[in-house]
Formats: C-alpha cells, structure tokens, sequence
C-alpha cells in the first residue's frame, strides 16, 4: 500500500512514521541508536540515497545486528537516524514487514 505523508524538517523519519500511524510509536524509543531494534529499519528508494547522508558506524552495526544473514541490506537504513530536510521531499521509503523472529 502506499501512502503520501507529510513530515517537518529536522523531525526524524521515524518519529514522522510514528505520528501518520505507520509504526507503533511505544516500541520505539525514537531517537535512541542504542535501542534501535529490526523495526527502526526503513528501505529508502535507490535514487533518494545519494541525497542522505552515509550511514554512521553505529547506524551500520544495528543494521547488520538486526540481519538474520548479517549482511547489509544497501537500501536499509534506520529510520530514527533519518532526518528530514527540503531536499528530501517526495522521497519514497518502503517500510518493511516485521520480520518473524522479531514478533513476540
């Protein structure tokens, strides 16, 4: 399904997910790396990447953490760590089913 949201700048992408409803916002803590979990992971479209930053360190290591296969998906990012600027607007971001190990 896709949806056309609206986010401000400066908010998080999670944070903008959470309010238009497409994550629960009570699993996140929404700023927080160090809490970061599969469900923060977002799929950013190939030709909107080049427009983000690169991914820090820490950002990669939850990524890879979170992988089942411990490889890095090159479209996945963590969405707390995603911030919204004017240059990003229309950007399109798939958000991922939760994965099976991670459904309590």
């Amino acid at each position: 399904m896709k949806r056309e949201i609206i986010g401000l700048s400066g908010q998080t992408l999670l944070k903008t997910l959470a309010n238009n409803g497409l994550i629960d916002p009570e699993s996140h803590r929404l700023e927080d790396i160090d809490a970061c979990s599969a469900e923060c992971e977002v799929h950013i479209a190939q030709e909107w990447l080049q427009k983000l930053p690169p991914a820090s360190y820490d950002e990669q290591y939850v990524l890879k953490r979170n992988s089942r296969a411990r490889i890095l998906n090159k479209y996945a990012r963590l969405g707390c760590q995603v911030v919204l600027t004017p240059e990003l607007q229309g950007m399109v971001v798939a958000v991922p089913e939760p994965k099976p190990w991670d459904i309590p």
